[in-house]
């Protein structure tokens, strides 16, 4: 029977073992021995689309839209695959950012369909489901004629499904702890597996690391004769600032370790403004136009500096996605809200000065959920104290939560303080809403993070 709506078709693939929803580890669950033959079967449609490739730990999902609306202003057919998604599952499998039509999605998992229940495929287990999701955004692109594609990782990267590709650059965004129950308690274990991304003569730009995270680079990139390319040794980021509004940003070439035609070296400053909110958006975005610019050295693209400066600029300024640290206005006389989606301390930090610049003394409530595996105490320990108010809430059903542990940790943690009253409990989100507008009033702030999921369900009730 054939697939006939969108809905239909991603159920059908969520159907297969998913593992963005397991917290324990088998290498043998993430098989790229069976990507490759379902790739091959399909006559490998990665083949001839000009690829860059992002892992990381935090700001992969800002920086590969960045580079893909960085390509869509230099007239390039962009694809864009990432994940997860917050409100629709379509989100992970785009034009730069756009939705293509329905039509595209239902035809080709429909192929998917039909070539898994015509025979058996080998491997002893079937497909999970994030390497059918990875096979179809490339069906999808190459059926689009998309002639270059932005891909980000899942999770890890040497054994990610996405890690079959050959792309003309590699990107690596910062590193922290995260997902420590599956690739490892140490950052050295957490950089091992991003580092699978760095491929044999093809280059790598990374963000600003911690020394054994850049040694562990160092060591991979040494070993596949790949140019690695620090942003903090090449880039000087000047003047950042940022508001409700967006981010604003300069920067100065320092140096490059080739000659350029698409850099100026005489310490000319750029001015750039993104619709994202923080910071840290001004090195994702860095890092985005390093990684465009290697890949169109790499692929032989003629540009003059001008042109490609004015298209990264144009890029920037358009990206946006949802539920990174995303502004909503709900109307006179009722709380702002921001949606994020904070997961790690390290991003719950960045949040927390975020949200300190753009507070102005308003009364503030957090609506705080987060899945099972992350450390709620580090997190919240970031957070609670720009809040009158905590309201702790369940974030979906997709992935396992206890709302009621975190619950019970901030009472003790605030019982300790005599700031009883200022936690609350509301498992369903709706409530916890509710609740937020109540106790932010009309002039104050309401701030959701802790998963993606919870950014869905809030943008749900919204």
């Amino acid at each position: 029977m054939q697939i006939t709506s969108v809905e239909e078709g991603f159920e059908y693939l969520l159907s297969f073992m998913n593992l963005e929803k397991k917290t324990s580890f088998s290498e043998r669950e993430y098989r790229l021995d069976r990507v490759k033959y379902l790739f091959e079967k399909f006559g490998n449609p990665h083949n001839g689309i000009n690829l860059i490739h992002i892992a990381g730990s935090k700001g992969k999902g800002s920086t590969a839209l960045y580079a893909a609306s960085i390509l869509k202003e230099l007239g390039l057919k962009t694809g864009l695959y990432t994940s997860p998604h917050v409100e629709s599952y379509k989100e992970r499998i785009s034009l730069a950012g756009v939705f293509f039509s329905d039509k595209a999605y239902i035809k080709n998992i429909n192929l998917i369909k039909d070539f898994i229940e015509s025979g058996s495929i080998p491997f002893g287990s079937r497909p999970t489901t994030f390497e059918l999701f990875t096979l179809l955004a490339f069906l999808i692109f190459k059926q689009e004629k998309c002639n270059w594609a932005v891909i980000e990782t899942g999770l890890g990267g040497r054994l990610d499904a996405t890690n079959i590709i050959t792309p003309l650059c590699s990107a690596i965004t910062p590193i922290e702890l995260e997902h420590t129950e599956i690739l490892g308690s140490r950052l050295t274990d957490i950089a091992f597996e991003k580092a699978g991304i760095i491929k044999n003569n093809v280059p790598c730009v990374i963000a600003k690391q911690k020394e054994e995270v850049l040694e562990v680079f160092k060591n991979k990139a040494g070993k596949e004769n790949s140019v690695l390319t620090q942003i903090d040794k090449i880039i000087e980021i000047k003047n950042v600032s940022f508001s409700e509004k967006g981010t604003s940003f300069s920067f100065i070439i320092k140096n490059d370790n080739k000659k350029n035609t698409l850099l100026d070296e005489d310490a000319k400053q750029y001015d750039f403004k993104t619709k994202m909110i923080g910071a840290f958006q001004a090195e994702n975005s860095l890092l985005a136009i390093l990684a465009v610019k290697k890949a169109f050295e790499e692929s032989n693209v003629s540009i003059k500096a001008e042109k490609f400066f004015s298209c990264c600029k144009k890029g920037i300024a358009k990206a946006f996605a949802v539920g990174r640290i995303e502004y909503i206005f709900l109307g006179k006389n009722k709380p702002a809200l921001i949606i994020d989606s904070s997961h790690t301390e390290n991003s719950a930090e960045k949040l927390a000065e975020t949200i300190k610049s753009i507070k102005n003394n308003r009364n503030a409530v957090l609506i705080f959920g987060i899945v099972e595996g992350k450390d709620y105490k580090k997190i919240t320990g970031k957070l609670k104290n720009l809040f009158t108010d905590v309201i702790v809430s369940t974030p979906g059903t997709f992935k396992k939560s206890n709302p009621q542990i975190i619950y019970e940790y901030l009472k003790l943690k605030s019982s300790a303080i005599n700031d009883i009253n200022k936690v609350h409990l509301k498992k369903n989100p709706v409530d916890a809403f509710n609740v937020a507008m109540e106790k932010a009033e009309k002039n104050g702030l309401i701030v959701v993070t802790g998963s993606f999921y919870l950014a869905g369900e809030i943008k749900k009730v919204l």
